[in-house]
């Protein structure tokens, strides 16, 4: 029988935090904490509550597997859980919704019922949760949070929804954010959820960035006659990774099967310390029907054979020619083709990922993001004999320790600047297309007819809170830059680039380039 006055102190101990724990439950952890001596009793207790605490439980009543959870994390601190995955790809129909809540003001995670094709409401929704989402993370930036009763602040701005332009007839310098749209052609406007106004942009200061029409921007001008004499234009300012999870805690936003953000794991933080030498490799164009190519990532596998990488990121094409009636049979060789490379190489083939992004064009799905994987019955015969083989959505996300990477493989560069209103006179465009994604917090931030993606998996392109790693593998030259304390890459194509690839260390959190040095017969 246990002693009755350590079962009190269990359950005083338990509801000092809240929680409540049943009688018999009480009795079991007091006989289990009894074989501990009595000064450190009180700490085994406090750390097994704080465990249960960190379970993020639905109501307060605490069930017999949080309990065994709790003994075992504290039994065993250094041994991962079963879902606290060092490496793990989450595809994108699978990515958490994040959607403001009015009533409890803050971000919320919500849930997606599965559907390609839902009802026509759908497309609506598209720009109006992207709005919103901008909207209410821009109003709590400290450049927009109007000051508090007897609160004298001077620098601060106030952004004023359409609505209230087109229903009191204000009139001169406002600041508003919209949607920017085209109704007219050749006539622009602004948008937002309650309503349109026209707006003019002869004499506009366009700010960095690449802004487009289906961009959602903040303008500044003089409103007068129903239009807006726009003065300056440019994004919602950015919102670091930090100050975006505060609203949701240690929930896990990124995907997952873990409940609670890997991004917080101390135990994953120094797993990933340890493997100061550990690579994720991204190769774009990996044309698995060209000799070169398999020949170059011959060489690849040679140079890494002592020291397997963590995974080889492939993005399409997997073709080096456009789809037609033999693509299937080819990729399906192809494959082949690469299975016997890599087992000539058992290290690399037993320690390594290899995670396959379809490009749009790719075979076996229409040209609609999110994209699904490649076709199974083409790549069963990889997956069988790789046992590191994943093949992955267009986009995914890849978490590796508390390293959150998200995969595009797309040509959004040249997108986004053949329909920019305005180039800007920087030269250095990556620095704007990645300021752009960012401060949009939307992976392409196009019109549906640019890039078409299917409604209800809007989300699946959203990048918040921002991750610390973005890859836009597109077939414009390789690059790298950094933008919000997070990298934004381009392994550039890696049969017309050179044979050039990105890689990128975790534990040091830096970027390298590489390529495949020339043969002596200059190929």
């Amino acid at each position: 029988m246990a002693d009755q006055k350590l079962v009190k102190t269990v359950q005083s101990t338990f509801s000092l935090y809240g929680l409540i724990l049943s009688r018999n439950l009480s009795i079991s952890l007091a006989k289990e904490i009894s074989n501990v001596g009595e000064n450190e009793r009180n700490t085994w207790l406090i750390q097994i509550v704080e465990q249960v605490l960190a379970q993020s439980l639905k109501d307060p009543h605490v069930t017999v597997e949080n309990l065994k959870l709790a003994i075992e994390e504290c039994i065993k601190p250094d041994t991962l859980k079963s879902t606290e995955t060092i490496l793990s790809v989450i595809n994108a129909f699978d990515t958490p919704k994040i959607k403001h809540d009015l009533c409890k003001k803050k971000f919320l995670l919500t849930a997606v019922t599965p559907d390609l094709y839902p009802e026509a409401e759908y497309k609506c929704l598209v720009f109006r949760d992207r709005f919103e989402l901008l909207w209410y993370r821009t109003l709590r930036h400290k450049l927009f949070t109007p000051p508090r009763l007897g609160e004298k602040k001077e620098n601060w701005i106030e952004l004023v929804p359409i609505e209230y332009l087109l229903s009191d007839s204000r009139k001169g310098s406002i600041y508003v954010m919209g949607l920017l749209t085209q109704l007219t052609e050749g006539q622009y406007y602004l948008e937002d959820t309650g309503g349109t106004i026209k707006i003019d942009l002869q004499q506009a200061n366009f700010q960095d960035g690449l802004i487009m029409e289906g961009s959602i921007v903040i303008a500044s001008g003089d409103y007068r006659d129903g239009i807006l004499y726009v003065e300056g234009i440019g994004f919602p300012p950015a919102e670091s990774s930090s100050t975006s999870r505060v609203d949701f805690g240690d929930a896990n936003t990124f995907g997952g099967s873990h409940n609670l953000s890997l991004k917080l794991s101390e135990k994953l933080k120094i797993h990933e310390e340890s493997n100061e030498d550990g690579m994720v490799i991204f190769v774009s164009e990996m044309w698995l029907d060209d000799v070169t190519v398999l020949r170059k990532f011959r060489t690849m596998l040679d140079g890494y054979s002592e020291y397997p990488p963590i995974a080889f990121v492939f993005c399409g094409h997997f073709l080096s020619f456009p789809a037609n009636i033999t693509s299937a049979q080819k990729l399906k060789q192809g494959l082949k083709d690469l299975t016997d490379l890599i087992m000539q190489y058992p290290e690399i083939k037993e320690s390594s990922k290899f995670i396959f992004v379809p490009a749009t064009d790719d075979v076996g799905a229409p040209k609609i993001l999110p994209r699904p994987p490649l076709p199974k019955h083409l790549t069963e015969d990889f997956r069988k004999n790789i046992p590191g083989a994943i093949f992955a959505t267009n986009p995914c996300r890849i978490q590796y320790c508390t390293k959150e990477i998200v995969v595009l493989r797309e040509d959004i560069l040249t997108k986004m600047c053949r329909n920019t209103l305005r180039f800007p006179r920087d030269e250095n465009i990556y620095d704007h297309y990645a300021k752009s994604i960012i401060c949009q917090s939307y992976l392409t931030p196009l019109n549906l007819s640019v890039i078409p993606i299917y409604w209800k998996y809007n989300h699946a392109l959203q990048i918040y809170p921002t991750p610390d790693l973005i890859v836009a593998a597109d077939k414009f030259e390789a690059y790298e830059t950094k933008y919000s304390n997070c990298h934004v890459i381009n392994p550039g194509s890696f049969p017309k680039n050179n044979f050039s690839f990105k890689v990128y260390v975790p534990a040091l959190d830096v970027i390298e380039h590489c390529a495949i040095p020339k043969d002596i017969d200059g190929v």
